[in-house]
């Protein structure tokens, strides 16, 4: 396993002014808020998710296994202070661990479980990748049925299918305004289109098909397709949408990342494919929009379409905190390990997982994949554990620094410890709701020893700003040690 280092990562002026203006409505907490902070904060949202640097922007190349480690007492100092900060409170739970040895260096409270956050995306993230693998690719399928003439559009779980042709991983046709308006290009929304599902039906079955009926069968996906455990107010205001088995980009109304989404995202993603073949010549008279409407046999596969590999997807999911799809890959992770692809299978499944892996998961308790929930039950060394057994899991071949957003960088951690101490030696993933901050990762002192980390803050008062700043100063502290036990 080796050191990631970043170098030469830009973020684009226009897209630190997309934060302010956000800022600046209130929509996100910050210093140019015209308003006091919202009760309702705005759920893992800390900054406009940057760009996500590419592969070119960073490599692994070492882990520092020589480098000293820092002095347990020293940092767990630098926790009291977290906890004790007026910012913070006494229901502060900090876990600091050595990456390579597992050494245990802070323990604030470390096995009490709290509200989570968004850091349950940590969770799913790293179940599902080490169950499923980092090249694991969801297949969206059409059947054709002769006898019924009728063409059945099969959800496989995709809900980032793009509404004419995917892109394939190719982003080099983005501009610089449609960063600034939509937050970024993104490898896995829109890797795969139903424009290129369409002609693989064309291509399999020509046009010359007679009267043909195009339904669609979601049955993989009993849902429901909004969780009880979420807020209604996530949907009104875009934070989250229908977690179907089948979407056009989670069901989005416009290229907003938290815009308003569709009440049917299923029937919208089965009228669009009946539209384009159509176009294509087929002579479609009817569309059965209802999954249960259709008796049409569904073996014989004729077309698919695969999204990008997982290793994109939960990249995406945790960068830009993605409440949705976070949600989405539970549940397929719970359909792959013979579950249903529901709330209860999906908490089934991630734990399942992460015994596998080695991780105690005494007291978890999970109701969705996303955070969302105010009844989940994370420790902070579940949340470590997860992190450094996913980073050394297959001899230390794996994606986790990739995956995680670069601190002051990028995603929602974008404005999150700028400082020269922690860019490019931070990675980590952000957590909040009405009054529960915290905030997951991995960060290398000044030694260069890679540390894991995770800060959990509940029964916070109202805001973000505060506690937000207090935990960025602790993990400037983390990397700025010099500090040899």
């Amino acid at each position: 396993m080796g050191k990631r280092v970043v170098a030469a990562i830009a973020v684009p002026a226009v897209l630190a002014l997309g934060y302010v203006g956000a800022d600046i409505a209130d929509v996100v907490p910050g210093f140019l808020t015209t308003e006091p902070e919202p009760l309702i904060a705005a759920p893992f949202l800390t900054a406009s998710p940057a760009p996500s640097s590419s592969s070119d922007d960073a490599v692994l190349t070492g882990v520092g296994d020589d480098a000293p480690v820092p002095s347990a007492g020293i940092l767990q100092s630098y926790a009291q202070e977290l906890r004790d900060d007026s910012r913070t409170g006494t229901s502060t739970n900090v876990s600091v661990v050595d990456l390579l040895t597992g050494e245990q260096l802070v323990d604030l409270d470390a096995d009490d479980p709290q509200v989570p956050a968004s850091t349950t995306k940590v969770l799913t993230a790293v179940a599902a990748t080490t169950t499923l693998g980092e090249d694991y690719r969801l297949s969206t399928d059409v059947a054709w049925d002769a006898d019924t003439r009728t063409l059945t559009l099969i959800a496989g779980g995709d809900i980032l299918l793009a509404e004419g042709y995917g892109h394939a991983g190719d982003l080099s046709e983005y501009t610089a305004e449609e960063i600034a308006e939509t937050g970024g290009p993104s490898v896995a929304n829109g890797y795969a289109g139903l424009a290129d599902l369409a002609d693989a039906v064309v291509d399999a079955l020509g046009t010359d098909l007679g009267k043909v009926t195009v339904a669609v069968d979601t049955s993989d996906f009993p849902g429901p397709a909004y969780p009880q455990a979420w807020p209604d107010y996530a949907l009104q205001y875009g934070y989250a949408g229908r977690v179907t088995g089948l979407a056009i980009d989670e069901g989005r109304l416009t290229d907003y990342e938290y815009a308003q989404r569709s009440d049917d995202p299923v029937g919208d993603t089965v009228d669009t494919l009946a539209s384009l073949l159509s176009e294509r010549g087929v002579n479609v008279t009817d569309v059965l929009e209802d999954p249960d409407a259709s008796s049409a046999s569904l073996t014989n596969v004729v077309a698919s379409v695969e999204s990008a590999p997982l290793s994109d997807i939960v990249t995406y999911l945790l960068r830009d905190s993605d409440n949705t799809v976070a949600e989405q890959v539970g549940r397929v992770l719970a359909l792959e390990t013979g579950r249903r692809a529901t709330p209860t299978g999906a908490a089934a499944a991630v734990t399942e997982a992460l015994e596998n892996l080695g991780v105690d998961t005494t007291g978890l308790e999970l109701y969705d994949g996303a955070g969302f929930s105010d009844r989940n039950q994370i420790t902070p060394n579940q949340l470590v554990s997860a992190l450094r057994l996913a980073a050394l899991a297959d001899e230390g071949d794996t994606g986790v620094f990739d995956w995680l957003a670069v601190m002051g960088v990028e995603g929602t951690v974008a404005a999150r410890a700028g400082t020269d101490e922690v860019i490019g030696r931070g990675y980590a993933k952000t957590g909040s709701l009405t009054g529960v901050t915290a905030l997951t990762g991995i960060i290398e002192t000044a030694d260069g020893r890679w540390l894991v980390f995770a800060t959990l803050l509940d029964g916070m008062p109202q805001g973000q700003t505060y506690p937000r700043a207090a935990i960025d100063e602790f993990v400037a502290a983390l990397a700025g040690c010099g500090c040899e036990g």
